[in-house]
């Protein structure tokens, strides 16, 4: 969502933690854990806001409220599980690669699971 409301800083990762709570009549809810409050200035606020209305075109009132528990992943969560996923994925292709096999097999190489990166 954040990348599609042309947000940086503070505000994009505020928004990219929060979740819709609820949305009627142009009054949108998003609600996020408490220990992101400390992002949540009258100027960050002002920007997701703005943002908010230019994508969707409308005039909204906005509010935050924080949570203890959200019940479901934010954008941040999925985007991590999603290049955790992928990490896991391009590990396997790795392991079953017949060159690291063999170096494997002669060799007694072990790949070092936690070197894989994203370059």
């Amino acid at each position: 969502m954040a990348f599609e409301l042309e947000l940086d800083g503070l505000a994009k990762q505020l928004v990219m933690n929060c979740i819709v709570d609820s949305y009627a009549e142009n009054q949108l809810k998003l609600i996020f854990l408490p220990e992101l409050e400390v992002m949540l200035k009258p100027d960050i606020e002002s920007q997701i806001k703005q943002s908010l209305e230019r994508k969707l075109g409308v005039s909204l009132k906005l509010e935050f409220k924080s949570t203890t528990a959200l019940g479901c992943e934010t954008p941040h969560e999925a985007d991590e599980r999603k290049r955790e996923q992928h990490r896991q994925q391009v590990i396997q292709s790795i392991k079953e690669d017949p060159v690291v096999i063999k170096l494997n097999t002669v060799f007694g190489a072990e790949l070092i699971e936690d070197s894989v990166v994203k370059i």
